[in-house]
């Protein structure tokens, strides 16, 4: 997994390029293949009000990308939240997958159905 941290008009410390980092890492407990990871970090002045944007953009296998934008005053309140909206999303898509691997009613029945045939073939 390659993550990628880029601050737009914004200097990023080595404390919360740690923080996202971690924070990043944290996906990967949804065993889905993440080919690339990216926190983009940019300050907006509006309304003679600063806000920080922070956005996660995630390129992911056999899905498309997955992009996650959040705004707030701190920094590290709009990775956390950004972080939960992201964890939402691909545990939602982890439970879909691993719903439809489940065992169908039809195959357990062809199974017990050729198991059945084998038995009276043995016997005969």
């Amino acid at each position: 997994m390659n993550t990628t941290i880029v601050g737009r008009h914004v200097t990023i410390d080595e404390n919360t390029r740690k923080f996202i980092e971690e924070t990043a890492k944290s996906f990967g407990k949804f065993h889905l293949d993440i080919i690339s990871i990216s926190a983009i970090v940019s300050k907006e002045e509006a309304h003679k009000r600063s806000e920080i944007s922070f956005e996660f953009v995630l390129n992911i296998a056999n899905l498309d990308t997955i992009v996650v934008k959040q705004k707030d005053q701190s920094l590290h309140k709009a990775v956390e939240t950004a972080s939960q909206r992201v964890t939402k999303i691909l545990r939602r898509h982890h439970d879909k997958i691993k719903s439809h691997d489940a065992t169908k009613l039809t195959k357990v029945f062809d199974d017990k159905e050729t198991k059945e045939l084998e038995n009276k073939d043995k016997q005969d």
